[in-house]
């Protein structure tokens, strides 16, 4: 579910105790995945996801189908910021960080893109403008989600996945 709120209200719903993981990767340096069934622009994606779902195996292990892979939230959250944040440039780097919490985890996903507009992606997504149809599969997995809550900041260049429990 999408939902409008800030970085720290995010932090403050899990009750924030810190940072469980936190890493700068850059595509092109990341080593390649001979098992990947992604197109070769997006293989370090295989190994990123791998590394995310082990981390976030205690709290998210029923989830992991929701979570990773091609219809993974995190993997559409981390291939737009490859794709439309850093426009498919494999040097630039996307931040990743895990906050744990007493009330449970959030995931930030940045990019370095000049970001979005937010609203009016949601509001054309939500007019059901054509593109949504044949694309816009992260948008629409973010949307329909009844597990986790969604939302963005900066300007549209940060994700975070929030889970509470």
């Amino acid at each position: 579910m999408l939902i409008h709120i800030s970085f720290e209200q995010g932090l403050s719903r899990i009750d924030n105790q810190g940072i469980l993981h936190e890493e700068i990767l850059v595509p092109a340096q990341c080593p390649a995945s001979p098992n990947s069934p992604y197109r070769a622009e997006y293989e370090w994606l295989f190994g990123v996801e791998r590394s995310l779902a082990r981390t976030l195996s205690p709290w998210l292990e029923r989830y992991r189908y929701e979570l990773i892979g091609s219809k993974g939230l995190l993997c559409e959250a981390l291939s737009n910021a490859f794709a439309h944040g850093n426009r498919k440039d494999p040097k630039q780097p996307i931040g990743i960080t895990i906050h744990e919490g007493k009330k449970g985890v959030m995931v930030r996903i940045k990019d370095n893109g000049k970001g979005f507009d937010i609203e009016g992606v949601i509001d054309e997504y939500r007019q059901g403008k054509s593109y949504y149809h044949t694309a816009g599969n992260g948008l629409r997995l973010m949307i329909s989600s009844t597990v986790f809550n969604v939302f963005y900041t900066d300007n549209g260049t940060a994700f975070h996945l929030l889970y509470t429990f």
